[in-house]
């Protein structure tokens, strides 16, 4: 499997210096006392990014009884790096396969039951997927859409080259659709959402961003209109949808986009967290009432930097949350950062890492509370989603 991807050569020496132990649960004034939930999944990965002995881990969590059941996306080396909820049942997918096969794996899971798994090359064409990653998986009422990395021959070609890579699966069958994504190159596509009409998919290679729709048959390249709009427009990291706009985020930027056009909120958000590097908005998650942003470090970078978490109005206000984050995250000779957010039984769930463990945070109403304890055998936790409407 080729692991050595041109699109991290940029790599930085990450602080594992402080070790101090986790938290208790109360870390704001008050304890969050948690709402009745079936339950929600974490994945993410022992072990560090992009080197060797790396180990997926795949937990379904109840904060009810301080508990989680492991999962098994996928055995041997491997990680989660993302997935989506149908209503009824998680996609799970990052790298790592069960057998000799060098694309990536899919995992369904209903909550109770797990409904597919193995390879993706198991369910239809995937050889300009070989050897890469799929990063974000949503629904659309019909089908999954997949987008990540590929590092196998595109077009048809006889030579393997890293890539953008994008695909549908509806459960059974797998459609590779790479040779759709406009401006192709050495990159990735971390995310996609769906709003009821079309794909909003991004993604890029550090300060090279991608931003396009796609509806199920033909893209549309934002690529150009986003640079003109957004001054510090680089790869994108994440997207969220209320309904009545996007918010993008990515490297060294944060804007909403209304379906026409682009309005860059990246200095009202340097603003609000007083500060000139908050280096990507990794996470965007709506509740329904508001927006929470988090970030950091990018997703598989290891630079340096500090978590931050806030939150946005549809009045236009941006909110600085980071002061509720432990002090073991915000030290300052420490490295951590915020990688994904869900909305969950009336609470948000924040995933990350601090130095060289995994973090799992509730936040509600100003107080926000360590569950790092359920997730201490992971170093990253890349993704976390709810099963709010699964049968327990």
């Amino acid at each position: 499997m080729i692991r050595q991807i041109a699109v991290f050569l940029i790599v930085f020496t990450v602080s594992f210096g402080v070790t101090s132990p986790v938290p208790a649960h109360n870390v704001g004034v008050a304890m969050i006392t948690p709402p009745f939930v079936n339950s929600f999944l974490v994945g993410g990965q022992n072990g560090t990014w992009y080197g060797p002995g790396q180990s997926p881990r795949l937990y379904e969590v109840y904060l009810q009884n301080d508990s989680h059941a492991q999962l098994t996306p996928t055995h041997g080396n491997g990680t989660v790096w993302g997935g989506g909820f149908n209503g009824s049942q998680s996609l799970i997918s990052g790298w790592g396969t069960d057998d000799d096969s060098q694309g990536p794996y899919l995992y369904l899971f209903d909550g109770a039951h797990v409904v597919t798994e193995g390879s993706l090359d198991e369910y239809g064409q995937a050889s300009s997927w070989s050897g890469g990653d799929i990063f974000a998986a949503s629904y659309n009422g019909k089908e999954w859409l997949l987008s990540g990395l590929g590092s196998g021959p595109l077009y048809g070609g006889p030579i393997s080259i890293n890539h953008m890579s994008l695909g549908t699966f509806n459960g059974t069958v797998f459609t590779d659709l790479s040779s759709f994504v406009p401006g192709q190159q050495d990159a990735i596509l971390y995310t996609n959402a769906w709003n009821g009409q079309y794909w909003l998919i991004g993604g890029g290679n550090v300060q090279v961003g991608i931003l396009f729709t796609f509806d199920g048959n033909r893209t549309a390249d934002l690529t150009a209109q986003a640079k003109a709009a957004i001054p510090n427009f680089a790869s994108v990291q994440s997207i969220g949808w209320n309904g009545a706009y996007w918010l993008i985020g990515g490297m060294g930027f944060l804007a909403q986009y209304d379906g026409n056009s682009f309005v860059d909120l990246t200095q009202e958000l340097k603003y609000s967290l007083r500060t000139n590097d908050f280096q990507s908005v990794n996470a965007i998650a709506w509740n329904g009432q508001s927006w929470i942003l988090g970030g950091g470090p990018p997703i598989a970078q290891l630079n340096e930097g500090h978590a931050w978490i806030a939150t946005y109005t549809p009045s236009g206000n941006i909110s600085d949350l980071s002061s509720t984050l432990p002090r073991y995250v915000s030290a300052r000779e420490q490295t951590s950062s915020i990688l994904t957010i869900t909305p969950e039984g009336g609470l948000w769930i924040l995933g990350g890492y601090s130095g060289a463990r995994g973090t799992l945070f509730a936040y509600e109403n100003g107080y926000l509370a360590d569950y790092s304890n359920l997730v201490s055998d992971m170093t990253y936790v890349n993704w976390v989603s709810n099963l709010q409407v699964l049968a327990s």
